[in-house]
């Protein structure tokens, strides 16, 4: 899951308002930092006046109206969310960014309730021979993204095959489809998602018990308040609906 549950230059950090309630007062405004694209969890929209889409980007959106602030998203590395600079530097309060649940982070920063539990999976070229994590022996190359549990998946079970690194979740699709790498290991829903365009297969999907969390710097007072709004959008039909619109076969 990137969990490292991607490659916009953190230190350009790219802002956009998402949600206007609140009025002016900037006071109030949910600064919340994402690594972006990451579909379909968070990506670039400009057809959506909130200037990005996405499961994630949806949910925080929901999330800030039951806080009555208005949510602005700041683009930022991965690896400044897991470890929590960002939230630590006052980049921003909390981060959503497909990032998985684990213990090494909660060392690091804090986790809302989990909000979505996804699996591995391995995303090939149609026609591939490869079949299986079997399959990716001496000669083969596997793609995964730096610093995500796909990357700490496929050093613990990938048997041989070179595992080569990137920074961003596109970066590593772009790779897969100019031919660099013959092989990507990573969530399940984002190799859905690029499977969907009709190139690709997802030929193998590996269950891990993993979840995402909403992350914050340690000892932040907005945990107990998302876990609230989070808690009310499950109940009042808010998190199915938007569960549905992005995952409508249930990966």
């Amino acid at each position: 899951m990137r969990h490292p549950f991607r490659s916009v230059a953190a230190a350009a950090a790219l802002t956009v308002i998402l949600a206007a309630c609140g009025g002016d007062d900037e006071s109030a405004t949910l600064t919340v930092c994402s690594d972006i694209p990451y579909p379909p969890f968070e990506f670039e929209d400009a057809a959506s006046e909130l200037g990005y889409s996405g499961f994630d980007i949806e949910l925080i959106a929901a999330i800030g109206e039951q806080l009555d602030r208005p949510v602005e998203i700041v683009v930022t590395g991965f690896d400044a969310l897991t470890s929590g600079t960002a939230m630590a530097a006052g980049t921003c309060e909390l981060a959503i960014s497909a990032m998985t649940i684990t213990p090494e982070r909660a060392e690091q920063i804090d986790f809302s309730d989990a909000y979505y539990e996804a699996d591995q999976s391995l995303l090939v070229p149609n026609g591939s021979s490869i079949a299986s994590i079997a399959d990716l022996v001496a000669g083969v190359t596997v793609g995964v993204q730096t610093g995500t549990t796909g990357e700490s998946y496929a050093n613990e079970n990938v048997p041989g095959a070179e595992i080569r690194s990137f920074e961003s979740g596109g970066d590593l699709l772009t790779a897969l489809a100019a031919g660099q790498i013959d092989a990507v290991l990573q969530d399940l829903p984002v190799n859905v998602e690029e499977a969907g365009k009709g190139l690709t297969t997802v030929v193998e999907t590996y269950p891990t018990g993993e979840f995402y969390g909403i992350a914050f710097e340690k000892g932040s007072e907005l945990v107990g308040p998302v876990n609230e709004a989070l808690a009310t959008l499950r109940s009042d039909g808010t998190y199915d609906a938007l569960f549905t619109k992005y995952f409508p076969t249930g990966s």
